[in-house]
């Protein structure tokens, strides 16, 4: 309920007149001597927080009021008509704005005797009251805290700090007079205290409150996972490891491992997963060894290692499709032999072998060679030197690390004999023409 504040300001302003005549638009003019109108001071002011104020009028004849708000909509003056002496009432609400509020009266008096008065009713000073400006919490908070704002200010809010996702408000906004605030924040995850404060912005001013909260015990943070040793094929791959633990945890393996095993994510909070991916292993010779470090809690910290070993890798050899002849048969003297081949890695030589007693060739008989190097290749050319009506036996071959590797299959032909060009000899009639 508002508190009605009655002031009553006393200042003779006595108004003369001269002469009785027509009423006239100017503030002061001369009127019978024997018309008297009195009004407190010249111009009214009221404090923010008045609500209503009385000023009073000494008169020895009639009058009458009137008044213009401009913008002041709560203000009401009374009476509007007098006799004699009497008061004015103001009423009007508390200014709780940042802004002055101004209207005007007008007294006048039967015999023409006006005067202008202005009523001002200054801001009001933007104050708040707040309950608390620090709240603690225990690390594992049963229920919530309630902040109580007062203020005399339209739209107060409070500003949260960012990246804080453990404190929680129920409302960020309110208005004049009382409201409450339900504030609320996670268990504690660490066994570190940790604690932020918000801002409450009214008017040009603005107010701070702590939220602090205590860590958990120590003793009181667990830590485990659901193997203590991962083994990992060399080819790479993933594995998901589980987390199961009442605190804010971090894991991570050492620099020298980072080029070939991976985790994500590296922090989390209770009970989680951790995704290990590991590079393929193309060393041949060495196995590879690591462990992955998860740690919860600072003051006395849990720790557990997981140990993550890969196999050296294995030799992908080249491989080598079936050995084929390019033509549907061989020529007198030579051949056109085709296949292809895809390795890991680079290759040394490569082309064709060939001979006409062994029928397992190797690069020990006949050999051409058609390229050196590279990953893949369609290897394809021809071999001659070959004798007409010989049957041949013919393989790819591929030099790799010191071995060489053939083509599954052994391609077996027969050169057909030499074809020779009839003449007129061969030709029983000569008078017919070659091929009639």
């Amino acid at each position: 309920m508002k508190t009605r504040n009655i002031i009553t300001i006393l200042a003779a302003l006595p108004l003369i007149a001269g002469m009785t005549g027509c009423k006239s638009d100017e503030e002061l003019t001369a009127k019978p001597a024997n018309e008297i109108l009195i009004v407190e001071g010249g111009n009214i002011e009221m404090r923010s927080g008045d609500e209503t104020k009385d000023v009073s009028i000494t008169a020895n004849c009639a009058w009458e009021m009137e008044y213009d708000p401009t913008e002041w909509n709560s203000l009401t003056v009374q009476p509007q008509r007098g006799k004699g002496n009497g008061n004015l009432v103001i009423t009007t609400d508390q200014n709780t704005t940042v802004y002055d509020r101004v209207g005007t009266i007008t007294l006048e008096s039967d015999g023409g005797l006006k005067q202008k008065i202005e009523l001002r009713q200054v801001s009001g000073d933007p104050t708040i009251n707040i309950s608390a400006k620090t709240m603690r919490y225990s690390a594992n908070p049963t229920s919530a805290q309630l902040l109580s704002i007062k203020s005399n200010v339209e739209g107060w809010k409070i500003q949260m700090p960012s990246g804080v996702d453990w404190l929680h408000l129920d409302k960020t906004s309110g208005n004049v007079g009382t409201e409450v605030v339900n504030i609320t924040v996670d268990p504690s995850q660490n066994d570190v205290a940790r604690s932020a404060a918000f801002t409450i912005l009214y008017g040009l001013s603005s107010a701070d409150v702590l939220v602090a909260q205590e860590g958990m015990n120590s003793d009181d943070i667990t830590l485990s996972v659901s193997t203590d040793e991962i083994d990992m094929d060399p080819s790479g791959g993933d594995y998901v490891l589980h987390v199961q633990s009442n605190a804010i945890w971090r894991a991570f393996v050492p620099s020298s491992a980072q080029s070939w095993l991976t985790i994500e994510p590296a922090v989390g909070a209770g009970n989680g997963e951790i995704h290990v991916h590991c590079q393929p292993n193309n060393d041949t010779e060495r196995d590879r060894l690591s462990v992955i470090v998860i740690i919860a809690g600072t003051q006395n910290p849990q720790q557990v290692d997981v140990l993550v070993q890969q196999g050296k890798g294995r030799v992908q050899y080249p491989t080598l499709s079936d050995m084929e002849m390019l033509r549907s048969q061989a020529m007198p003297t030579e051949a056109m032999l085709f296949f292809e081949f895809s390795s890991a890695s680079d290759v040394g030589a490569y082309g064709f072998c060939w001979s006409s007693s062994n029928q397992v060739p190797t690069i020990n008989d006949e050999v051409q060679e058609m390229g050196n190097g590279g990953t893949n290749g369609i290897v394809e050319g021809h071999v001659g030197g070959l004798t007409p009506q010989t049957t041949y036996y013919a393989r790819g071959y591929v030099n790799f690390g010191g071995q060489v590797f053939y083509t599954p299959n052994v391609l077996t032909f027969t050169t057909p004999a030499e074809t020779v060009e009839p003449s007129d000899s061969d030709n029983p009639d000569p008078n017919l023409s070659r091929g009639l």
